[in-house]
């Protein structure tokens, strides 16, 4: 089994009624929920004004990979979200936290958002945080925990910096020094909150940690938060097999990169060793084909909504199993429109006169920009795409150089 295909279990149908009802609170969502077991459905609100049935939801999630479904959680959710959060700044601030999220995540609701022709407004609510994450605040109370949204921001006639002054305010306040060794040099901040992983943004915190004045750290999910030393590669290494560990067994993935400080700020970090580097490497690779493949479906699904014929090519990773390295290839196919993932390799294929058949060539990415580049169109989205509607010159091919798999 490849590292990022994982075992499902299957809950019982009530069981799957308990989860969804506690990502709902955790959500935000105070309504009162009943279940109905007979007609597996969810029963919400005093009057019973709402009810979600639960067939699709449970069927989905079921099929979904353990990191994918909070996404399925989150789309089967999503219409009972409360709107709690008091519009003046003064009443909310003492209840205010840092919370870091996928990008993937945000992607996925802007996908969802567009489908169901709704507004959604989590860019203006969210700093960017490294390459595959984002940081937002939460009104957090004891009962219930809603995301802060640009509405919450005018109301309160302050930036999202000036909030997160205060939400960092209000962390720092609730943290003690916690760390665990995890032995081989790595240590773990273990506050078991739903903030564990927000704390990397306390360096001073950070510094205490006892990894020394150069420390690297992760936030693989967001109840981790992992460091080691700047000066161990066995260390970096052995943090990476915890990261990927916790990505894989714990799910709510926040970020695949490794951080450093850097004149108390934090910054995103590239190891100089190359086995460090080609296992991030890895970790990222997986982590993107989770991210990828979630919203094929949902771009499938827009595409249909707004009539475009544009295919929606597969992320593809390759393992060696001389190297455990992990290779991404897509396939870039003459005649068809299509949405290109950007991946190490792509196949370049050209259907030949008969039907059925067609001649193909591996290009690098690098090598395939340097021909194609113009024919490359940016789209909107995280991990990135790119809409093409030409092909290359067949001399312009043959030119290039072939890469092997």
């Amino acid at each position: 089994m490849g590292f990022f295909d994982l075992f499902k279990s299957r809950p019982s149908t009530h069981k799957f009624a308990q989860i969804v009802i506690k990502y709902a609170r955790n959500q935000g969502i105070a309504h009162t929920m009943h279940f109905d077991e007979a007609e597996f459905r969810l029963i919400v609100g005093e009057s019973g004004s709402h009810v979600l049935n639960l067939h699709n939801a449970y069927r989905d999630y079921c099929a979904a990979t353990k990191n994918q479904r909070d996404e399925v959680l989150l789309k089967y959710t999503a219409g009972l979200q409360l709107s709690g959060i008091p519009d003046d700044f003064a009443s909310a601030k003492e209840h205010l936290m840092p919370s870091l999220k996928p990008r993937g995540q945000g992607e996925y609701l802007r996908l969802t958002a567009l489908i169901q022709d709704k507004d959604i407004a989590y860019q203006q609510a969210a700093l960017p945080f490294g390459e595959d994450a984002m940081l937002m605040l939460a009104y957090d109370t004891e009962h219930s925990m809603a995301l802060v949204n640009q509405s919450n921001y005018e109301n309160w006639n302050i930036s999202i910096e000036d909030g997160l002054k205060v939400a960092l305010d209000n962390l720092r306040d609730r943290t003690n020094d916690h760390f665990i060794d995890l032995g081989e040099g790595v240590f773990a901040g273990v506050w078991e909150d739903a903030y564990d992983s927000s704390r990397i943004l306390l360096s001073d915190l950070i510094y205490r940690a006892g990894c020394g004045s150069d420390p690297v750290m992760m936030v693989p999910t967001r109840g981790r938060l992992l460091l080691c030393t700047a000066n161990s590669n066995s260390a970096q290494l052995r943090m990476l097999e915890h990261a990927q560990n916790c990505m894989e067994q714990e799910g709510r993935v926040v970020s695949a990169g490794m951080y450093k400080l850097k004149d108390g700020k934090l910054i995103s970090h590239t190891p100089a060793n190359a086995d460090v580097l080609e296992s991030l490497r890895n970790l990222q690779i997986a982590q993107r084909a989770e991210d990828y493949g979630s919203q094929k479906e949902l771009l499938e699904a827009l595409h249909e909504k707004n009539g475009e014929d544009i295919f929606v090519p597969s992320y593809t990773v390759l393992k060696n199993n001389d190297t455990d390295k992990l290779t991404s290839l897509s396939t870039w196919t003459q005649g068809v429109v299509s949405l290109l993932p950007r991946t190490d390799l792509v196949a370049m294929v050209t259907p030949s006169g008969q039907e059925g058949e067609y001649t193909s060539k591996i290009l690098s990415w690098q090598d395939l920009h340097s021909i194609a580049g113009a024919l490359l169109q940016v789209v909107e989205g995280y991990p990135e795409r790119f809409l093409v509607t030409g092909f290359p010159e067949q001399d312009q091919l043959d030119g290039a150089p072939e890469s092997t798999l």
